[in-house]
């Protein structure tokens, strides 16, 4: 789909039974299975070089004090940082994941719309990541990722993704899986 095509796009271009839909659906699954296949590198090549990859803290606080989430965050990073955390996972340097962790990335509910660009599509889904490592616990994180995927050359690249954590305590040992 070109630039131009998509200077047009309406909610209902997006709507689930789309071919559009069926495209972004097949990219976020494939994105996970890159993840979970410990395919860094290439899911470094998902990834727009001004993306902006981010988790605020959630707070618990009343309704009519805000969105439940602080300015600051557990993670915000850019294509620099994101490439050296891959550096380190494709290394043995990497203390927090030697042996690595397995994961399980499962998104679902995915619902898609213009983005602010004609060239973007703004993207919300629910995601569960499990991870296990070693003799440590089952770790489970849940919550929902709000993407924006910009079209280069006919393929989706992600050009920002926050990512709302349901959990107000991250209790797991680190943060060094990918979401």
């Amino acid at each position: 789909m070109s630039a131009a095509a998509t200077a047009t796009l309406d909610r209902a271009a997006c709507a689930p039974g789309t071919p559009l839909y069926g495209r972004i659906v097949e990219f976020l699954y494939r994105e996970a299975e890159l993840l979970d296949g410990y395919r860094f590198g290439e899911w470094l090549g998902l990834l727009a070089e001004d993306i902006r990859y981010d988790m605020p803290v959630r707070t618990t606080q009343f309704r009519a004090e805000g969105d439940g989430f602080q300015d600051v965050g557990f993670l915000d990073e850019n294509f620099s940082s994101l490439r050296t955390r891959v550096k380190r996972l494709e290394t043995d340097t990497a203390w927090a994941e030697t042996p690595p962790s397995r994961t399980r990335h499962f998104v679902t509910n995915i619902l898609a719309e213009p983005g602010a660009r004609p060239d973007e599509l703004a993207v919300r889904s629910c995601f569960m990541v499990t991870r296990t490592r070693a003799d440590h616990g089952y770790q489970l994180f849940t919550g929902r990722r709000e993407d924006v995927l910009r079209l280069d050359g006919g393929a989706f690249k992600i050009a920002r993704r926050r990512i709302l954590v349901d959990q107000t305590v991250i209790t797991n040992s680190n943060l060094s899986v990918l979401f």
